[in-house]
């Protein structure tokens, strides 16, 4: 009687492959809200090189006047982290941001205040090497004083190619907003559901989020092969 080694394919790592986008939604936040009206606020938008971007980001359209700031209390500036750990061994080259921070006046007694700058730091944390930064980018959105009560929104879009290798070691995204301020009461934050332009109208609404381009690295194929090839013995034909 012959015997049968059956012929097995060794799987292979599929270079052609384009990758997927993420999108990471900055707004797995609870705390106190303060509520902005866009028809009255002031909106900036603080675009790289002065290009509109374009990402596959989600949106609807509502002729809504309403936003919801998240904040830190009473005249404390913003500064919050999110930390990314995903359940696969993947690489990210390119790390886009499109967010909405907001500050508003709510009891004003003299002197001028608005958002001075956003800061925004990209590490990856942990391991032996100690901590990684990516980035620490600080950008001026150019805002004018409120000199009364009153209400600014600033909208961040900027795009940084990095070179990331996310797993063991999480990613974690830092953004604060540093404010002047005079005498009397505000509150600065992160708006996580934002509009583009003030008019109270019917326009277009997104998320504040982060977003990455990723591809899935090698070593997330390292298990699965080291695992098939002892059960099944890849090299050897399959066990008996």
């Amino acid at each position: 009687m012959s015997s049968f080694k059956p012929a097995l394919i060794k799987p292979t790592y599929d270079v052609a492959n384009y990758g997927n986008d993420v999108t990471l939604p900055l707004n797995c936040l609870s705390g106190s809200t303060a509520t902005l009206t866009p028809s009255t606020a002031t909106f900036v938008q603080v675009l790289e090189d002065s290009k509109v971007p374009i990402d596959e980001v989600n949106m609807f359209i509502t002729d809504t006047d309403e936003m919801a700031m998240v904040h830190a209390g009473n005249d404390t500036d913003y500064d919050t982290t999110w930390d990314w750990r995903p359940d696969m061994s993947a690489q990210a080259y390119q790390i886009s941001f499109n967010f909405a921070v907001g500050m508003k006046v709510s009891a004003y007694t003299s002197g001028n205040f608005k958002i001075s700058d956003v800061q925004i730091i990209v590490k990856q944390v942990g391991g032996g090497e100690g901590d990684f930064t990516y980035l620490n980018k600080i950008i001026d959105p150019g805002m004018t004083n409120m000199a009364a009560t009153a209400e600014q929104v600033a909208i961040i879009n900027f795009s940084t190619t990095v070179s990331a290798k996310v797993f063991d070691k999480p990613l974690t995204f830092q953004i604060k907003v540093n404010t002047d301020s005079g005498t009397g009461t505000y509150q600065t934050g992160i708006i996580p559901l934002f509009c583009y332009f003030s008019s109270a109208v019917p326009k277009t609404w997104t998320t504040s989020s982060v977003l990455m381009h990723i591809h899935a690295d090698l070593a997330h194929a390292f298990p699965i092969f080291r695992d098939q090839d002892n059960m099944n013995m890849l090299d050897t034909g399959i066990g008996l």
